[in-house]
């Protein structure tokens, strides 16, 4: 009899253990939906005061500063393409390297963004010492260690416009296909509005001339 509730007890204490940790994952959900809804609804409302006129540099500042509160992570850039000369430019920084990285450009065929420029793809990265894309030489100039990233392509009309760069969570868990699927979906509205942007100088231009 005794054994019975000594193995009672025990499966009881498992039950428990495991109903701890089920409360704890749906806590972490929980928060982290807050914390998407909340970066989401602020979107927003900079997308809903966005016109033509205003500085599209200051919505795809504030696009890094959301995708950066939706992944929890603690670094993060926006690149763009140079089509003239082949090359992905680092236009918007956010984190340690804010004032070094803006204006440093490498070869849009290079490094793990230059892949998600070629191939329009999102890609994730858990372990980027392991990925031969990675480009340990921009790590090293700038005394910055990367551990994981996601990064995304700003499409627009089916032109890559630019990328998007997410850098190293904050609580060092690892970046899950979620975490691509709400920066994409970031990097599709602030693509558009470049574009948009973009269309509507050119057609200034045009006019004047």
């Amino acid at each position: 009899m005794a054994t019975e509730d000594t193995q009672f007890v025990r499966f009881l204490q498992q039950e428990c253990a495991q109903l701890k940790e089920e409360n704890r994952r749906l806590s972490d959900e929980v928060r982290a939906l807050r914390r998407y809804v909340g970066a989401l609804r602020e979107f927003q409302k900079a997308i809903h005061r966005f016109t033509p006129e205003q500085d599209v540099l200051a919505l795809l500042d504030e696009t890094l500063e959301f995708a950066l509160a939706l992944l929890d992570a603690s670094d993060g850039s926006l690149m763009l393409v140079d089509e003239e000369t082949d090359e992905l430019v680092f236009v918007l920084v956010h984190g340690i390297r804010r004032e070094a990285l803006p204006g440093f450009r490498f070869s849009r065929r290079r490094g793990i963004a230059g892949w998600v420029a070629e191939n329009a793809e999102p890609a994730i990265v858990n372990n980027v010492r392991a990925d031969p894309r990675f480009m340990a030489d921009v790590d090293e100039r700038f005394a910055f260690e990367t551990h994981s990233m996601v990064a995304v392509p700003l499409v627009a009309r089916g032109r890559v416009l630019g990328v998007i760069e997410v850098i190293n969570k904050r609580t060092g868990e690892v970046f899950t296909e979620e975490d691509a699927s709400l920066l994409s979906i970031l990097a599709t509205l602030a693509a558009s509005a470049l574009d948009y942007a973009t269309s509507a100088a050119a057609e200034q231009v045009q006019a004047v001339g």
